[in-house]
């Protein structure tokens, strides 16, 4: 009872204060939800914001997955279009090499149409890239004999020294075991053709015997000579690069270019006739040897 006598006071204006709030909640519902609302969105507000952020970045991701899957998958079919053009681009490439050397060995065979020539491929070649001599895919079987010409690019090329069944090797006109008796197509000035190991790594060849006064000179086309036992007569051998005085002042040679590519053989025409008699092609491998 003191307690209460003490506070009464207090006890009073704090019912006068909860009776005027009921009569303005009473007058004015609106005004009292207002404020519970407000007091409910001041609390739950923030909450909502946040499931909306989280809700909003798990949907981003879930979409830039799907989104990344999708490119993934269009990236692969992409590769394998790329793939198959390549493929078809190789595949047309060595249609378009395998057409060409048909057109040269047509070629070659309208060129020497009055020889009985038969097409071969070169299948290896001396491994010190000297271009010396040259396996075909030709041999006894087909006819091939040895001392048998070979010709490439509408000139001459070698010639066969070894004849297995199915394969021969022929030497390069490059090679010092070659030679051949050639004439100037211009001048008509003789020589010797013979392969130089100084010269060999450059891709070119020599014309030796020739007479002091000879006319002949650079840019000159050098072909096989009515003189010659192995080859028969008008074969290009090549054109004359540069011309030299010997150190007898009796004679010269010149420096000749191979008119055949050695640097890129894959198809020859083997002249498939002997033009030597036998002691020839004895006299031949005793100086090859």
């Amino acid at each position: 009872m003191e307690f209460l006598e003490n506070h009464r006071r207090a006890f009073l204006l704090s019912g006068i204060g909860i009776c005027v709030i009921a009569i303005i909640l009473t007058i004015s519902p609106g005004i009292g939800s207002n404020i519970v609302s407000g007091g409910l969105s001041y609390v739950v507000t923030p909450m909502q914001s946040g499931l909306n952020s989280a809700v909003s970045w798990v949907s981003g991701n879930f979409s830039a997955i799907a989104n990344n899957q999708h490119l993934i998958v269009q990236n692969r079919e992409l590769q394998a279009e790329i793939n198959r053009l390549e493929f078809e681009n190789h595949r047309l490439s060595l249609a378009a090499e395998e057409n060409a050397m048909l057109n040269a060995a047509l070629n070659m065979h309208q060129q020497y149409s009055h020889l009985p020539t038969m097409g071969a491929r070169v299948i290896a070649q001396d491994p010190n890239n000297w271009y010396r001599s040259f396996r075909i895919d030709r041999g006894a079987n087909d006819g091939v004999e040895p001392w048998m010409p070979i010709i490439a690019d509408g000139g001459l090329a070698g010639v066969v020294r070894y004849v297995n069944p199915t394969s021969s090797q022929f030497v390069s006109v490059l090679d010092s075991r070659f030679y051949a008796a050639v004439t100037a197509s211009r001048t008509d000035d003789f020589g010797i053709a013979t392969g130089d190991i100084s010269l060999m790594q450059q891709g070119l060849l020599r014309m030796n015997h020739i007479e002091a006064h000879a006319q002949i000179m650079p840019g000159d086309e050098i072909l096989t000579s009515t003189d010659s036992s192995v080859f028969p007569a008008g074969l290009l051998l090549g054109e004359v690069q540069s011309i030299h005085t010997n150190p007898d002042g009796l004679t010269r040679h010149a420096i000749i270019r191979p008119a055949a590519n050695l640097a890129n053989l894959e198809m020859v025409l083997v002249i498939n006739q002997v033009f030597s008699d036998g002691q020839t092609i004895r006299d031949m491998r005793r100086d090859a040897e």
